[in-house]
């Protein structure tokens, strides 16, 4: 007889509604779009969006690439998110999904998320909301929406906010932020 687990069915749940939105942002977004999925995992974003036609690109830490290998992840790079390797303007949007709570410098991910993106792309990230989540899973830095845009001041024009409710696995809330490169940084 098999168990049932709140916890997985709540992080199953969790991971559908964050794939479902980033789906649905970039299919609005446009067609045949070059994407860079900083901070992939297993692809549970990117894979997706590679569904729909779009290109792409994947960054990992050199450890988790091979594993993002192993389970099937396209075009997986070990690399950096605050030092990425990619040419200037070459990508249409840049998504970073639970990785800015991470970094030790998201101040240098936002400044080569804003280098590598093409003069109108766009930056997609999605990480906990507030100072509690600095109470788990070794996060080193909090967001909310209102400090995401001092932080990115010029560089990027907020356009949509999405929430997602605390579950078992997400403990505090979480936000998923679509922004859109200014002509002017």
């Amino acid at each position: 007889m098999m168990q049932t687990r709140p916890d997985i069915m709540q992080a199953s749940a969790l991971n559908e509604d964050r794939i479902q939105i980033f789906s649905n942002i970039v299919s609005r977004l446009g067609k045949n779009l070059k994407v860079l999925d900083v901070g992939c995992g297993e692809g549970a974003i990117g894979k997706p969006l590679e569904k729909m036609g779009n290109y792409v690109v994947s960054v990992e830490l050199p450890t988790i690439a091979i594993i993002a290998c192993k389970c099937g992840v396209p075009s997986v790079v070990a690399g950096d998110a605050e030092h990425l390797t990619f040419a200037s303007n070459s990508f249409d949007v840049v998504i970073a999904s639970e990785v800015l709570e991470h970094l030790w410098n998201p101040h240098s991910f936002f400044d080569e998320a804003d280098r590598v993106l093409k003069a109108d792309g766009y930056l997609l990230i999605e990480t906990p909301e507030g100072k509690g989540s600095l109470l788990y899973d070794d996060h080193k830095n909090y967001f909310t929406v209102d400090l995401v845009k001092q932080v990115l001041g010029k560089k990027f024009t907020l356009c949509e906010v999405e929430r997602l409710k605390a579950t078992g696995c997400a403990q505090t809330p979480t936000i998923i932020l679509l922004l859109r490169k200014s002509a002017v940084t």
